[in-house]
């Protein structure tokens, strides 16, 4: 009796080392797992937050803007953009968010002033005259929207908006909230700096940019198309890398060209004078007008892209645009 119970013992005594070492190895495999999902957590927290990955400017307002914003403040915002290559949109959803455009100008729990809201240490590190009085007034629209605009520009607005946006509160929640009333006041994000148009000496438009209606069909046309015989040359509306330049379905024969700020797609092409993976300069050739893929005729479709999302071109590059 004792031997048959001493020999069950063993056999449960190994039993549980077995258990043990699985255990174990179970444990060893799981904590560079775990080190690699706080890696990846942390990458997507602090680069790319909802999407946006690199800096934009925004386009024309909403009617959400029109009622919301101030007119006289509208301006402001926008003149801001043009100077610091900062969202106005982004400026004007901060301006909602921190004192409802100057109502609540209270100074906040962390020491915050005036119009945006800003630190005193941060408001001397950046402060502009924005209407050029020659007074730095934290609590006067345009000394503080300029200054709030040259922060985020100092803080990588440029190349990573949403972090930018969390250095100005240091809350993710923050950036969510601006981002959403942001893009309740401009529906597109456009490139920051000029382009180039993409065909020289061909600007009337066959179709626009947004809805319409093709073989008795509504869609979205997320670009316009510009007529121009075949043959016709096309060029790079920005510097940047050939990502792709072969048939594409619907657009037939097509160019992407993608930079820092932007991608660039040229489609229905007859041919292409570029290879991908090669680096083109604004303005250089990089096919040619033709009707191939689903087209009723010779032209260019151009689109472009920010963050992934399309924008309407003419809000970039007017038509007719001084910047070719």
């Amino acid at each position: 009796m004792d031997i048959a119970l001493a020999g069950k013992a063993v056999k449960l005594l190994g039993g549980g080392r077995k258990s043990i070492n699985t255990a174990l190895i179970i444990f060893i495999f799981l904590i560079p797992l775990f080190f690699i999902f706080i890696f990846i957590l942390a990458a997507i927290m602090f680069s790319g937050m909802l999407g946006i990955s690199t800096g934009f400017n925004s386009g024309a307002a909403t009617n959400i803007a029109k009622n919301e914003i101030p007119a006289n403040l509208l301006p402001v915002f926008v003149s801001a953009q043009q100077k610091y290559g900062v969202s106005w949109a982004v400026l004007a959803a901060i301006a909602k968010v921190e004192t409802d455009f100057g109502q609540n100008m209270f100074t906040s729990s962390a020491g915050a002033v005036g119009f945006m809201q800003i630190l005193p240490s941060t408001w001397e590190s950046y402060k502009q005259d924005g209407n050029g009085d020659g007074i730095y007034d934290p609590y006067n629209p345009w000394d503080a929207i300029y200054t709030a605009a040259n922060y985020l520009k100092a803080c990588g607005f440029e190349t990573d908006p949403s972090k930018a946006i969390w250095d100005y509160n240091h809350a993710w929640w923050y950036v969510r909230e601006v981002m959403s009333i942001a893009t309740s006041y401009s529906s597109d994000m456009l490139p920051t700096g000029n382009g180039v148009w993409p065909l020289p000496g061909h600007t009337a438009l066959s179709s626009g940019y947004g809805y319409r209606y093709l073989d008795g069909k509504g869609e979205f046309h997320a670009g316009i198309d510009i007529p121009a015989p075949k043959g016709t040359p096309v060029v790079s509306a920005i510097s940047g890398k050939v990502i792709m330049a072969h048939y594409n379905d619907g657009f037939g024969i097509c160019v992407e060209v993608e930079s820092d700020s932007c991608m660039t797609l040229y489609g229905h092409l007859s041919g292409v004078a570029v290879y991908e993976g090669e680096t083109v300069s604004a303005g250089q050739t990089i096919g040619y007008v033709g009707s191939t893929g689903y087209s009723t005729g010779n032209h260019l479709h151009f689109g472009v892209y920010v963050n992934g999302q399309p924008c309407n071109p003419l809000e970039w590059l007017k038509v007719p645009s001084g910047n070719y």
